[in-house]
């Protein structure tokens, strides 16, 4: 969801912002961890890519967090459109005893607001 997230020719959160604004409301989520019996949507490809690159990373990310992917059943980015039609973008994480953590994500790229119907 940044201006550094550029696939083949395009940012990729501008279609994530399109399929929040498509869901209307509803969620848009990558999962990053999940559950065997989860079932992870599908992308086009720009943003499959995108997933994948940063799938690699985060064993990465996890090490520098000192953190065990298996300590944690979730891990997701969810993309929708809050109440006053503004683009949020939460990181949700559930750990092996179900503890939930959700973190509000400020910091999200962004050409201008949304001022059209869905």
């Amino acid at each position: 969801m940044s201006f550094e997230n550029y696939v083949d020719g395009e940012f990729v959160f501008k279609e994530l912002r399109e399929l929040a604004v498509k869901a209307n409301g509803g969620k848009v989520s990558i999962y990053w961890l999940y559950p065997e019996n989860k079932v992870a949507p599908l992308f086009n490809h720009r943003i499959t890519k995108s997933i994948e690159y940063y799938k690699e990373w985060l064993p990465k990310l996890l090490v520098q967090h000192e953190l065990e992917a298996s300590v944690i059943e979730e891990l997701r980015t969810d993309i929708y459109l809050a109440a006053n039609r503004q683009l949020e973008v939460q990181a949700y994480a559930r750990d092996i005893n179900g503890k939930e953590y959700v973190k509000n994500i400020y910091e999200v790229a962004d050409f201008k607001p949304f001022e059209g119907e869905p």
